[in-house]
């Protein structure tokens, strides 16, 4: 299965750019694919047209801020639910469908959650909290689940960036505080620190690990310098995980898109767990 994550830049339905993401990720031809910064989707016209431009069935959170959404190939993928429980309570929310994978060796004893989330940007410490809740509802269900999208935040193991090129407003959010003006910038890593203690494992440097690719671990977000879109997996789809790699949408977004590609025949059953 190819998932696909992709931040299509607010605005997109206004000046055009949209058409050249729904080619980009027709190009690709992803069974399930992650979308954030898609607010024009909540309209459910809007919707059923993005679903007949991408060949794709599509469910859209509900959002304070921004919406987030999820496409999936029915051929592939059977829905049985959409959770989007407290997606009202994070800046931009979440979108949590649950799935029956089809033509596998032998079918899953729980469904797979895929959820597309957009952490705030404006907090690394709240961006924290908004991954705790998240990892909760990622396992609601048994345990088999991924997390994508614009996680905003600096990844674990990823190279500390110059600092000094990015926006003031960033480095507060995403630094940790100096006790004076000539401490260097650190990153603050409490995302990554969180989604590891709630054994996620980052699709991207797993492989940069693994393959000793350093170039793995690119920085996604075109004028951020950070790895800032990611993809995790619960530890049940850890060994299904058979590649990654970015995806440039050229002018269309400011974000790369995401690839991972899973082999859910790989699932690892001793990892499904009952949610307590």
């Amino acid at each position: 299965m190819t998932v696909m994550s992709q931040n299509v830049q607010y605005g997109a339905d206004k000046d055009g750019r949209w058409d050249g993401i729904v080619e980009q990720i027709r190009s690709v031809a992803p069974q399930l694919v992650l979308l954030q910064e898609v607010d024009f989707l909540s309209d459910p016209d809007a919707a059923k047209a993005a679903e007949n431009a991408l060949a794709l069935r599509l469910t859209v959170a509900p959002s304070r801020n921004l919406n987030t959404a999820v496409a999936w190939d029915p051929e592939h993928l059977q829905l049985v639910d959409v959770e989007t429980k407290y997606s009202l309570e994070l800046h931009h929310g979440y979108c949590a469908p649950q799935f029956i994978p089809l033509g596998l060796d032998r079918p899953l004893p729980a469904p797979l959650v895929a959820i597309s989330t957009h952490l705030t940007p404006y907090s690394a410490q709240v961006a924290a909290q908004e991954a705790q809740l998240l990892c909760a509802r990622a396992y609601r269900y048994g345990g088999i689940a991924l997390v994508g999208g614009d996680i905003n935040h600096m990844p674990l193991g990823d190279q500390e960036i110059d600092w000094s090129l990015v926006q003031p407003y960033n480095r507060t959010s995403r630094c940790h505080q100096r006790k004076s003006p000539n401490e260097p910038w650190r990153g603050n890593r409490i995302v990554g620190e969180t989604l590891r203690d709630g054994e996620f494992t980052d699709v991207a440097a797993h492989l940069a690990d693994l393959r000793e690719d350093p170039t793995l671990r690119a920085h996604t977000g075109k004028h951020g310098l950070l790895r800032v879109d990611q993809t995790h997996v619960t530890p049940a789809l850890i060994p299904t995980i058979t590649d990654y790699q970015r995806v440039d949408p050229g002018p269309n977004s400011d974000h790369y898109g995401l690839l991972a590609s899973l082999d859910l025949n790989r699932v690892d059953h001793s990892q499904i767990r009952a949610y307590a």
